[in-house]
């Protein structure tokens, strides 16, 4: 704080306040690590009740940086987010115990309004719930931050439907490019199925099955659904589906991802004891989008093949159906067309045998039951 007020009283101009800041925080960040490194190189020959000379006071340093972590300034906020990273990794087991002060802080950091920031905050937290505490060490556990931060996470998007809308595809695609995509994905499906309030579930497998469907840092995951060949993909498909299940349409694109097309037919034989509302359509006009976009592209191509997938062609018809006389409409009538007439008519017996039958690994129409 003293540093800062003496910046301030001796420079005149913006510019040679920020570059002096700069230039001050990189020197005091090097002369803290240096320091955090030597108290660790120390402490094993220290005795632990002891307080070490000069030890490092980490209350007084935290106290500031969370002070600073409400700065208007973007600059500030990401400087103070590096600070304690930094601390974070040189000295992890003396600020696990103040990241019960901090973790708030950093939550509430989420909301802000700078993508800098927020990705800035997300390192952070990916790094402190990804790495054991000292408690999870001796019992070989998982990081209790992790399951908590999710649980806040959904919270906070169940509370600020704003921040879900506009910053939720971003956070949940930072979140798997630093930790693991699936586990993400799984925590989330397993902590969305207690969800008590089943329309914000419905919104927030909406959300995750669209991340899903077309972000690049998912490209290994979807094709890990795609063919359902190992017993992990056919454990994470299980896993997603009973969540998913919250969201009929989310669980139709699902299926038809991991190219269980008979099962889709069952799903939209239900859907017509639904009431369609207006955003059950917009839901399947979304879903028609996506069809036709890459991502399905082996979809498509497999319209074509010999002997044809009927329960893929009868699924498609199905969605057809459900829509009214749209644009959508006439852009899945118009791909039926292209279907030789020919391959309608041809025996499906063989492309049957092929086919991977989720009921066979999970059990499906008991799960369906969300839908009504």
């Amino acid at each position: 704080m003293i540093v800062l007020q003496t910046v301030f009283f001796f420079l005149n101009t913006v510019t040679d306040i920020k570059e002096t800041a700069t230039a001050v925080n990189f020197t005091l960040m090097k002369l803290i690590s240096l320091k955090a490194d030597t108290e660790e190189n120390i402490r094993p020959t220290a005795v632990c009740d002891d307080k070490m000379p000069n030890e490092l006071d980490l209350h007084s340093v935290l106290d500031v940086l969370n002070q600073y972590l409400m700065h208007n300034s973007i600059q500030t906020k990401v400087a103070v987010l590096k600070w304690i990273h930094d601390l974070y990794t040189k000295l992890p087991n003396k600020m696990g115990e103040y990241f019960d002060i901090l973790f708030p802080a950093l939550q509430r950091t989420l909301s802000d309004e700078s993508d800098q920031v927020v990705q800035q905050c997300l390192v952070v937290i990916a790094e402190v719930i990804s790495s054991p505490g000292p408690e999870e060490v001796n019992n070989r556990g998982a990081n209790s931050y992790y399951n908590k931060f999710m649980v806040s996470l959904l919270f906070l998007f169940n509370n600020e439907k704003r921040l879900l809308d506009e910053r939720g595809s971003f956070i949940i695609r930072q979140l798997c490019v630093l930790l693991n995509a699936e586990e993400i994905y799984k925590t989330l499906a397993q902590i969305l199925r207690k969800e008590s309030n089943l329309k914000f579930a419905s919104l927030m497998v909406e959300h995750l099955n669209m991340i899903l469907l077309t972000s690049s840092e998912l490209y290994e995951m979807r094709n890990k659904l795609k063919d359902l060949i190992t017993e992990d993909s056919k454990a994470l498909f299980c896993c997603l589906y009973e969540t998913w299940c919250h969201n009929p349409v989310a669980t139709v694109s699902l299926c038809l991802l991991t190219q269980s097309y008979s099962h889709v037919c069952d799903l939209i034989k239900i859907f017509g004891n639904l009431e369609v509302t207006v955003e059950f359509l917009i839901e399947i006009d979304k879903l028609v989008q996506l069809i036709e976009s890459p991502i399905f592209a082996y979809l498509r191509l497999e319209l074509l093949e010999v002997p044809c997938n009927q329960n893929l062609v009868r699924a498609l018809y199905g969605l057809l159906m459900l829509l009214p006389q749209t644009d959508a409409f006439t852009t899945l009538r118009t791909r039926l067309s292209c279907i030789p007439s020919l391959q309608l008519n041809c025996d499906d017996n063989k492309k049957n045998q092929k086919e991977i039958v989720p009921s066979k690994y999970c059990k499906l129409p008991t799960v369906v039951k969300p839908f009504c």
